[in-house]
């Protein structure tokens, strides 16, 4: 239940744009490493946690259930197609911006997303306990009947720009499960809390620029290929700008759609048993969410391909966060992240690596000029080495000087003001 468009190890040895290594994997270690069932304070959480330490939240996460982030969004669900789920939408309410004026843009947004795929999409706003808005759902995606209900929350969350954020929870089920299917979503939302998030390092090198937090190094780093992984090795972004590859010279089979693309890079890459769990395609462009084995363990992946073809020859990039399966739903955002930054010749101004961050992601328009809390960084920098850094909005701490943003050594750093 990505979006109600239907939109929405480990290395993957950076394929190389000739010829690929194969990729290479450590032993997973258990879910429980990044998953807990202890019980947070508001409104009783009993489900077990997940905690994204790079974004800066936990969310309650059913056992057996799929979370992944994209466009700014947290989504929680079955599996990726599922017609049953949560969405989570985070935004700092700055600039006089309101909880009201946070939901009504967010599902003015759901409706046009799901008229624009086709489906039905109708909700009736009521006012809750407290003045928050809440809506009564109802939906037609796929031939399945929904229902559901979206419901605003206010947080608190100390930062630079704002002391609160809003967060709207789309709650849905096929309609012959949802009463009995609303407590348990419910929950998930109920469980969704801010926490504090690490630094991203800007990385301005030859002849990528890209942004990585504590705990990551590239392990590969090409003339037309990087990788970056953690020092666990349970999750790695990959970047490539690869091709060309002319069918009958040095690649036996046709590469004309990204989906054919996206397989045979896959396979290149040693991962097999693929199953899709979703997929969007416009014109040569086409994400794709998926599971599969290397070296006989699994993985959760998003492969983003980018596609040029003329004639028989085909090149383009690709992108690709990958975790061991187990890992998924704690590192996935900071690996879209990454993998989103990864900029080969890079020529723009450093202050604009977040809007070039927002656009690979950004496949089916902002939700409304909001500061939502996935997306939304400050770039920062330090002034004794002048090294930036990306801060999300919730790595504002009360440090030894004071609330600011503080880098590795406790350093206080200077926001910088984007154009």
């Amino acid at each position: 239940m990505r979006k109600m468009s239907s939109h929405h190890p480990v290395r993957a040895a950076a394929a190389l744009s000739a010829a690929v290594g194969a990729a290479l994997l450590v032993a997973p270690v258990s879910a429980s490493a990044v998953t807990t069932a202890v019980p947070v304070v508001r409104g009783g959480c009993d489900l077990p946690l997940v905690h994204d330490i790079y974004d800066g939240f936990h969310v309650g996460v059913p056992s057996g259930w799929d979370l992944s982030t994209m466009e700014g969004e947290v989504s929680v669900d079955p599996s990726p197609n599922s017609p049953e789920g949560v969405i989570l939408y985070p935004v700092l309410l700055t600039r006089g911006t309101t909880v009201a004026q946070v939901f009504a843009a967010y599902m003015a947004y759901e409706q046009r997303n799901a008229e624009a795929a086709g489906s039905v999409f109708s909700y009736q706003v009521a006012r809750s306990h407290g003045g928050l808005p809440s809506a009564t759902v109802r939906a037609e995606v796929d031939g399945v009947s929904l229902a559901g209900e979206a419901t605003a929350t206010l947080l608190p969350l100390k930062t630079q720009m704002a002391s609160d954020e809003a967060v709207v929870s789309l709650a849905v089920a096929p309609r012959n499960s949802f009463a009995s299917d609303a407590p348990l979503l419910a929950g998930i939302a109920r469980c969704y809390g801010p926490e504090q998030a690490q630094l991203f390092a800007v990385f301005p090198t030859n002849p990528y620029t890209y942004i990585m937090p504590p705990g990551f190094s590239p392990i590969a780093d090409q003339p037309n290929a990087l990788e970056i992984a953690n020092a666990a090795n349970t999750g790695s972004a990959t970047y490539d700008l690869w091709g060309p590859l002319v069918q009958g010279v040095n690649v036996s089979q046709p590469l004309t759609t990204p989906a054919e693309a996206i397989t045979y890079w896959l396979g290149q890459l040693g991962i097999s048993g693929v199953t899709t769990l979703s997929a969007v395609t416009k014109d040569q462009v086409e994400y794709m969410e998926f599971t599969g084995t290397t070296q006989g363990y699994p993985v959760h992946g998003l492969m983003y391909m980018d596609l040029s073809v003329t004639g028989p020859s085909a090149a383009g990039v690709f992108r690709l966060a990958l975790a061991v399966s187990s890992y998924w739903d704690s590192l996935n955002g900071a690996l879209i992240e990454m993998a989103g930054s990864i900029q080969h010749d890079f020529t723009q101004d450093l202050q604009d690596i977040q809007e070039v961050n927002r656009e690979w992601q950004d496949f089916s328009g902002q939700v409304a000029d909001f500061d939502d809390t996935l997306n939304d960084q400050q770039l920062v920098q330090d002034p004794n080495t002048g090294k930036f850094y990306e801060a999300p909005y919730s790595s504002w701490q009360d440090g030894p000087q004071g609330w600011g943003y503080y880098g590795p050594q406790d350093q206080l750093l200077n926001p910088v003001q984007r154009p």
